[in-house]
């Protein structure tokens, strides 16, 4: 997939973007516009969590076998945003 915006790796690496912009925007005041920025990508990072693929895996006749969860609109949305 071609972007233009670098993908993070997971929501925990946009977490931490999202409270140091947060953080910046809190501490200098000629910076403020950049708090609530912060605090609308720490939302977007809890909901990618929240949406993010789960593994599944079982074992069949003594091998694992890794589960496939399908496509859905949370999936796809989840692997526009991060790479994993």
């Amino acid at each position: 997939m071609n972007s233009t915006f670098p993908r993070f790796e997971s929501p925990g690496q946009l977490a931490l973007v999202a409270v140091v912009i947060w953080l910046i925007g809190a501490l200098f005041h000629p910076l403020a516009v950049l708090a609530p920025i912060g605090v609308v990508l720490l939302v977007v990072a809890g909901v990618a969590y929240v949406l993010r693929p789960k593994n599944q895996s079982m074992y069949w006749r003594g091998r694992r076998i890794d589960l496939d969860q399908g496509h859905g609109a949370g999936a796809q949305l989840y692997h526009a945003l991060f790479k994993r």
